[in-house]
């Protein structure tokens, strides 16, 4: 058991080391990360559009196939060379959802207040901050990307820091465990 412990947690330095370089990448030059994995994700998807050419060509000839291949090369043009305009449509569409869900709780919070819920001050922080957030992503989504963007490579910095803390403990408590199980065998042996 202790060994398989051992291999995941040696597995978690994969994640702490990438959780690092994407999150300082992300807060540092989220323009630029945004845009590399967009061109990413869309030579992505133009590879699975070639791919779906080649087995037209060579194995299967499916109208299916040709038109997918098709859609997929477009799309994946378009997320090479528009992903700011996408992502602000995304932005602005998640914006809406944050605003309306601002309002209702709004309503919510409002009902509270006449029903006499100690909550109900809460509920009208919250809801106020949902729409101030919700307006903001919708009148400038790029730059709300942006500070999104940072706020998540902060967060995964705070994760791989708190998973590096984390490694650090269970090879010490490991450690220890293995040294009491070396003198439990050798006093095993000297009875």
């Amino acid at each position: 058991m202790k060994d398989f412990f051992v291999k995941l947690k040696n597995l978690s330095l994969i994640t702490i080391t990438a959780g690092l370089v994407i999150g300082i990448l992300l807060l540092f030059q989220p323009d630029k990360t945004v845009q590399l994995v967009s061109i990413m994700c869309g030579i992505t998807v133009i590879s699975l559009g070639v791919g779906a050419w080649i087995s037209y060509f060579t194995k299967v000839k499916s109208t299916i196939l040709a038109i997918l291949g098709s859609l997929a090369i477009i799309l994946g043009i378009v997320l090479c060379v528009k992903y700011k305009s996408i992502i602000s449509v995304v932005l602005l569409l998640f914006g809406i959802f944050v605003l309306i869900s601002g309002i209702v709780d709004l309503v919510s919070a409002i009902d509270a207040k006449r029903n006499d819920l100690k909550s109900w001050l809460l509920s009208l922080i919250m809801a106020a901050a949902s729409i101030i957030m919700g307006l903001l992503v919708i009148i400038n989504p790029f730059s709300s990307m942006l500070i999104l963007t940072r706020i998540l490579g902060a967060s995964l910095i705070v994760y791989a820091v708190m998973d590096l803390i984390s490694f650090i403990q269970v090879k010490k408590i490991i450690k220890y465990s293995l040294a009491d199980q070396i003198d439990i065998d050798a006093q095993e042996h000297h009875d």
